[in-house]
């Protein structure tokens, strides 16, 4: 005897109404401590007919159970007030669950259906699913009439390879490829590869270089909100539409990564969603295979061609890469914008080299003298080049070049470089920028270093030691020396970056690089108190600046306690930033993306500030406590 069935047999039926339900995973993720996220499930019905609705308290994947299902239809029949009656039929989706229920609701009088589609059911659970998250649900990828399982494992699996094949190891967003063939739509004519920057992988669509380029002129979403623009992003599996996420859990899809489930999305006007129909999935699955089977030599011959086989057909594309097509030198003669809309300011060293010469070509014999000079030939005048001489000379005039550059250009113009002379710093600092792994970065950087020392030579550190940085053929060395520590605090080894950053101020004690900025929470993290001391004594004037207040104030803490100093301290900080405290608590959440710049006294000068500090403030043992009680005070 089944307790349920009894329960529905004791009421009255009406055999004309039918409900749905059964089993379904809740449009939320839970994730505990040190597990893995999942969806709880719950057992729910809806009536078609008064669209009334019973639920269960979620439950977690090891407790959900056909019996669920039972219990909650029974429970939902027995509710006077939402039916006091069993229904002629059910239908669920689950097959499993429809076999099981069958023989046991039979006795009740009830049938059981399997159907591919619970309209209503569904249609119950998308509100419930917009009502958590506060907005429309991304739509399913099976949504799209005629899309499959089976097109979708393909998709699945040329992204799995497309993922292994790291493509964002040889291209940037800032390379621009153009699909010469085939043509499927004009939203999805040109796009980048996403991923060299270690946050964003995937791939960026555009419907004309002029789109593109306006992402340089204003980055970030809003410069594409009226624009039609396709993606494909990759990401853990919390971030897929949820049927997406199911169709990969139920049908076991190709994954490359926990961090790389991959989802093709369409923004257009308004930011509608809508996701891709059978040709353009089919254009996807052949775009991604074809980019897993690209060798680095290819990309680097500006057009290539790939036959793909797809699972709708054989493909044939027909990619390349415009920037690489142009003839050489016709990228410097025009500025080239990075991420910002600005161009890269250390090319402006090639023409300052140029004024130097200029000027030791002469011998002036007062300041007004050079004055009048410049004011003469310089100030508003186009400044000739002079072609350099030297191996290493003319390396560095290649990397100018190679610095108003983007992307796969960079690449060809650093190893031109490097084999006219191996000495050329600049270009193991570049190949260290476009470096996704902090260990390669740092190898590069390191050789960088050994170039600049041996173009320098031992008596030019001796003797020009206390202002490198005002002579211009230092910076590079100076740049590389800056990126190798701070690679080295970001792979644990402080103590050796540290050494580094002390060298770079000793060789530079201006500072123009804001090494000083990088040694303060490094030198608070060592517990060299005494040291830190020194370096907010020695660069006072920095008072202005969030994280020079707010290292005072903690530094003043460590050594006095809750003193008055340190109180006054602590105020001064807020008046120069008083958004910091809320991000060192974490009040607010830090923005997923790392920051670029920062005004003083912004929101984004705080964010900065906080990301240096929060780990110095909770090492130290009652400081959070005291900045959460004397902010509530003041």
């Amino acid at each position: 005897m089944n307790f349920q069935i009894e329960r529905l047999k004791r009421l009255p039926q009406r055999t004309k109404e039918t409900w749905q339900g059964g089993l379904t995973k809740l449009p939320m993720w839970i994730q505990g401590r040190n597990q893995e996220p999942y969806r709880p499930w719950i057992a729910g019905w809806i009536s078609i007919k008064t669209k009334l609705i019973h639920t269960t308290e979620p439950k977690t994947p090891q407790e959900k159970s056909f019996e669920m299902a039972l219990s909650a239809l029974a429970d939902f029949a027995c509710n006077e007030e939402l039916a006091g009656y069993r229904p002629g039929k059910i239908e669920v989706k689950d097959s499993a669950l429809a076999e099981h229920l069958g023989g046991l609701l039979a006795e009740a009088g009830i049938t059981v259906e399997h159907r591919n589609k619970l309209f209503t059911f569904e249609e119950m659970i998308a509100d419930m699913a917009e009502k958590i998250d506060g907005q429309p649900l991304v739509p399913n990828a099976l949504d799209v009439k005629g899309v499959t399982v089976e097109l979708m494992w393909a998709f699945a699996d040329a992204a799995s390879q497309y993922y292994m094949a790291k493509p964002w190891q040889h291209l940037t967003d800032g390379d621009l490829i153009e699909i010469e063939s085939p043509f499927v739509d004009a939203s999805l004519r040109y796009f980048t590869v996403l991923g060299a920057g270690g946050t964003t992988y995937g791939l960026g669509f555009f419907d004309s270089v002029s789109q593109f380029e306006s992402l340089f002129e204003q980055p970030g979403p809003a410069s594409l909100a009226s624009d039609k623009h396709w993606s494909v992003f990759f990401g853990p599996i919390t971030e897929l539409p949820f049927g997406d996420a199911d169709l990969w859990e139920d049908n076991g899809l190709p994954v490359a990564d926990k961090d790389a489930y991959p989802v093709a999305i369409c923004w257009e006007p308004r930011l509608k969603q809508r996701r891709p129909g059978l040709d353009i999935l089919y254009y996807l699955e052949g775009l991604m295979r074809a980019l897993a089977q690209t060798a680095e030599d290819e990309m680097d011959s500006g057009r290539w061609k790939k036959n793909i086989l797809t699972a709708l057909g054989e493909m044939e594309f027909i990619l390349s890469l415009p920037d690489l097509l142009r003839p050489d030198g016709e990228d410097s003669r025009k500025k080239v914008k990075v991420r910002g809309g600005l161009p890269d300011h250390r090319a402006m060293e090639r023409t300052q080299l140029d004024i130097q010469r200029m000027i030791d070509e002469h011998d002036f014999g007062s300041m007004d003298e050079l004055r009048e000079f410049l004011n003469q030939n310089v100030v508003g005048k186009d400044i000739p080049h002079q072609e350099e001489m030297t191996p290493l000379g003319q390396a560095q005039d290649i990397v100018y070049q190679a610095f108003e550059a983007r992307g796969r250009k960079q690449i060809q113009l650093v190893r031109k470089a490097l084999d006219i002379c191996p000495d050329c710093t600049d270009a193991y600092v570049l190949l260290a920028e476009r470096c996704s792994d902090v260990g390669k970065a740092r190898d590069y950087y390191a050789e960088g270093v050994a170039a600049g020392e041996r173009a320098l030579g031992d008596d030019f550190f001796k003797e020009e030691s206390g202002h490198f940085w005002g002579i211009l053929r230092t910076r590079p060395y100076m740049r590389a020396r800056f990126g190798l520590a701070q690679c080295l605090e970001e792979l644990g080894n402080l103590d050796e970056a540290v050494q580094h950053y002390r060298e770079l101020l000793r060789l530079n004690p201006n500072d123009n690089q804001g090494v000083r900025h990088a040694l303060l929470p490094s030198l608070l993290e060592m517990n060299a108190d005494d040291e830190a001391a020194e370096l907010l004594k020695k660069y006072k004037d920095d008072k202005v600046l969030a994280i020079w207040c707010y290292a005072r104030a903690l530094l003043t803490f460590r050594q006095k306690g809750d003193t008055a100093t340190a109180r006054n301290h602590l105020k001064k900080a807020l008046d120069v930033n008083g958004y910091v405290p809320k991000y060192l608590l974490g009040y607010a959440e830090m923005p997923e993306f790392p920051l670029s710049g920062y005004s003083p006294g912004s929101e984004d000068e705080a964010i900065i500030c906080s990301e240096q500090l929060v780990d110095v403030w909770e090492d130290t043992e009652g400081a959070m406590e005291w900045l959460d009680e004397r902010v509530d005070k003041l």
